[in-house]
C-alpha cells in the first residue's frame, strides 16, 4: 500500500472512531409519551411517539465543530394545549443534551467525549473465545479490526502472514518508549495512561520491535503482578490485534502459569499462535504439551510457528512430526526440514517395515525437501542419511496409487536433473549414491501402470498429480485437457499444461476458448491466473490471442499489463497496430503507477 492510500485509510479510521463516539441516543418517557433524541456525526433527529418531527443534517464533516444545534417539536398531551419540545445539543469540552418542554427542563446531561481507542469496537479476545467455545476451533479467520486494516475489496492476508512482512528495522528508541509508557500505566492504571500505551502499541508492528522490547522490559524489572494485571486488562479490552500481541508478549515475560488455560484458545487463531507459544515457552511449566496441542490444531502460519518451537520430547510427537507435521494449508516446504530432523526421519525409515501412514508423511517431506536442495544442508541430509534409498525401498510395499507414486516421480526428476548434478560432478561419493537410488527406482518408474493410471484419472476428472505424471511420460493428453477445460473453464493448471506444449494450434484453440469463457472485463482471481498463464507465454506466437492481450492491457492489474506490453515488444507493430490496443497502451504510458510499465508503453508507441 502506497503512502497516499495509507493516509486515506488512517483518515477514514479516525472518522469512523469519531462517528462511533459521537453516536448518542437519549430516550425519555414523559407522561406516557416517548421522546427520543438521536445524535450522529452528521445529523440529529427528534422523534416524538415514533414520528420524526425535526432533524438537522450537516453537509460537511467540519460543520460538526459548530458548538450547538437545536431541534424542536410539539407534544400533544391531550389537554388541548400545544407543548413545545426544545432540544439543545453540543458543546466544546463536554457534550451536552438539554431537553425542555415549555419551560420545564426534563433532561440535562453532560458527557465527556473521551475517544478511547478501545471503545465502541468489538473486543478481539472475547470474539475468539466465542468461536472456540462454540466449535472447539477457529472457523473464520477474520478479526473485528479487519475494517481498520483493509480497504473495501482489498484481499485479506492469511492470518499470521503480516508478521513475516513487517519491517525488520524498528523505529529507534520505540521499545524504550513503550516500556516507559507501560511503567506509567502500572503506577497509575487510568484511562489516560492506558490510552497512551494503547495508542503507542497500535502505531507500529510488534514483529518489528519485539526483540528490543523484551530486552528493555527485562532491564526495567517491573512488578510482575502489576504487569500481569495490566496485560490482562489489555487482552480483555483490545480491539486491535497489535494490542493482543503486545499483551501476550508482556505476559510471556512473566511467570504466567496461572493464565495458560486462558491463553491456549487465543493461540488457535493463527494471527496470535506464535505469541501464545512465546508465552507458553517462556512463562509456564510444561509449555511444550500445550504447544503440541496448538501444532495439531492450526494449519497455516500458526503450524509453522508451532513446529519450529515444538520440542520432540516423546515418540508420539516425533511420529506426528513425520506423519502430519509437514501438512500445511499454505507452504509444506517451509517446515519440511524441521519435521525431518526433529522427527528423526532417517531412523524411522531405517526400520525393516514402516506403516503406510509413515510412508505418506515421509513422501510429503521428501518431495518438499527436494524443492529446497539449493540449500546444501538439505542436500547433504538426504544422502548422508540414506533417506532417498530407504524411502524407495519401502515403496515396493506401499506404492499402489498415483498419490503413492508421486514422491518417486519427484525423486526421479531430481536425480535426472543434470543441471543440479553438474555442480556436484566432483563429489564421487554422492554421484555413486545417486546411481544406486536410480537403479533401485528403475523398475518402479518403468512400470507401465503409471502412464495408464494417469490417463484414466484424467479421463474421469482433473487430477493435478496425474497431469504431472502424464507430462513426465510425455503422453499425448491434449484431448483430455480440452474436455476438462469445458468442465473447469477457470482452472489455471489446465491452461498452464496446454501452454506448456508450445504447440501453436493448441494455443490458438486455448485462446479462442478463453475469449469465450473468461470474464475479461471483470476477472475473478482464478480467471486472472488463467490469463496470466496465456499472456505470459505468447512471445513466440505472433498474432495469437490479441483480444486477450488487449484485455490484459485494459485491466488494472500491473502484472498482466507488464506481461502484455512485454509480448507486444516481441511482436511486429503491424500485428497489433489497432485503435483499441493503441488507446490502452497510451493510457498505461500516461497513468500507470509503475515506472517500468510507463517506459515500456512509451517505447511501444514510439515504434
Amino acid at each position: 500500500m502506497g503512502f497516499k492510500e495509507e493516509m486515506r485509510r488512517e483518515i477514514r479510521n479516525v472518522i469512523r472512531d469519531v462517528e462511533k463516539e459521537a453516536h448518542k441516543t437519549w430516550d425519555i418517557d414523559y407522561k406516557g409519551h416517548s421522546i427520543q433524541i438521536n445524535h450522529q456525526l452528521k445529523e440529529e433527529h427528534l422523534i416524538i411517539d415514533g414520528v420524526t418531527v425535526d432533524s438537522n443534517k450537516r453537509k460537511y464533516l467540519l460543520s460538526h465543530l459548530m458548538p450547538y444545534s437545536r431541534l424542536s417539536g410539539v407534544l400533544d398531551l391531550g389537554d388541548g394545549k400545544k407543548h413545545k419540545v426544545s432540544v439543545k445539543i453540543g458543546g466544546f469540552s463536554r457534550f451536552n443534551c438539554i431537553v425542555k418542554i415549555g419551560r420545564e427542563k426534563i433532561l440535562a446531561e453532560s458527557l465527556k467525549l473521551d475517544f478511547l481507542p478501545w471503545n465502541h469496537k468489538e473486543k478481539i479476545v472475547p470474539f475468539i473465545h466465542r468461536q472456540v467455545e462454540a466449535h472447539n476451533r477457529i472457523i473464520d479467520e477474520r478479526l473485528p479490526d479487519d475494517e481498520y486494516l483493509y480497504d473495501e475489496n482489498q484481499p485479506r492476508m492469511a492470518a499470521g502472514l503480516a508478521d513475516h512482512l513487517a519491517d525488520d528495522m524498528p523505529t529507534p528508541l520505540f521499545a524504550g518508549k513503550l516500556v516507559r509508557l507501560l511503567e506509567k500505566q502500572l503506577k497509575s492504571p487510568t484511562d489516560k495512561t492506558r490510552k497512551a500505551t494503547y495508542e503507542a502499541i497500535t502505531s507500529d508492528n510488534i514483529a518489528s520491535y519485539g526483540e528490543q522490547f523484551i530486552m528493555r522490559f527485562e532491564e526495567a524489572e517491573l512488578d510482575p503482578s502489576l504487569v500481569q494485571q495490566e496485560a490482562m486488562w489489555l487482552l480483555e479490552h483490545a480491539a486491535h490485534r497489535e494490542v493482543v500481541k503486545f499483551a501476550l508478549t508482556v505476559l510471556g515475560c512473566t511467570n504466567c502459569e496461572d493464565y495458560k488455560e486462558r491463553l491456549v484458545p487465543i493461540g488457535l487463531h493463527e494471527e496470535f499462535t506464535s505469541y501464545v507459544i512465546f508465552a507458553l515457552r517462556n512463562g509456564t511449566r510444561e509449555g511444550n504439551h500445550y504447544i503440541w496441542q496448538l501444532a495439531q490444531s492450526v494449519h497455516g502460519w500458526g503450524r509453522m510457528a508451532a513446529v519450529e518451537q515444538l520440542e520432540p520430547a516423546t515418540p508420539e510427537i516425533k511420529h506426528w512430526l513425520l506423519t502430519k507435521g509437514c501438512e500445511n494449508s499454505l507452504m509444506n516446504g517451509h517446515i519440511a526440514y524441521t519435521c525431518a530432523v526433529k522427527g528423526e526421519l532417517a531412523s524411522a525409515l531405517y526400520q525393516e517395515t514402516i506403516s503406510k501412514e509413515l510412508y505418506d508423511g515421509a513422501g510429503l517431506i521428501i518431495q518438499e525437501l527436494l524443492d529446497e536442495t539449493e540449500e546444501k544442508a538439505v542436500d547433504d541430509y538426504l544422502f548422508e542419511n540414506a533417506i532417498l534409498y530407504r524411502f524407495v525401498s519401502h515403496a515396493c510395499t506401499h506404492c499402489d496409487s498415483l498419490d503413492d507414486f508421486y514422491p518417486l516421480l519427484k525423486i526421479a526428476q531430481f536425480l535426472a536433473d543434470e543441471e543440479v548434478w553438474e555442480e556436484q560432478a566432483d563429489d564421487a561419493w554422492k554421484q555413486g549414491e545417486r546411481r544406486v537410488v536410480q537403479k533401485l527406482l528403475e523398475p518402479l518408474i518403468h512400470d507401465s501402470k503409471w502412464p495408464r493410471l494417469s490417463v484414466e484419472a484424467l479421463q474421469h476428472d482433473f487430477h493435478e498429480k496425474a497431469l504431472e505424471i502424464a507430462s513426465f511420460y510425455q503422453l499425448d493428453i491434449i484431448s483430455q485437457l480440452f474436455k476438462l477445460l469445458e468442465r473447469y473453464p477457470a482452472n489455471s493448471e489446465i491452461y498452464f499444461a496446454i501452454m506448456d506444449t508450445q504447440n501453436r494450434q493448441h494455443i490458438i484453440r486455448l485462446c479462442e476458448f478463453a475469449e469465450q469463457h473468461l470474464t475479461l472485463s471483470d476477472l475473478s482471481d482464478d480467471e486472472e491466473d488463467c490469463l496470466r498463464f496465456i499472456v505470459g507465454d505468447l512471445h513466440d506466437h505472433e498474432d495469437v490471442g490479441l483480444p486477450l492481450i488487449l484485455a490484459a492491457l485494459e485491466s488494472d492489474i500491473g502484472v498482466l499489463q507488464y506481461q502484455a506490453l512485454s509480448v507486444l515488444q516481441e511482436w511486429t507493430p503491424a500485428s497489433w497496430n489497432q485503435p483499441a490496443v493503441l488507446a490502452a497502451i497510451q493510457n498505461i504510458a500516461a497513468t500507470a503507477g509503475d515506472k517500468v510499465d510507463r517506459k515500456l508503453a512509451s517505447q511501444l508507441l514510439a515504434k
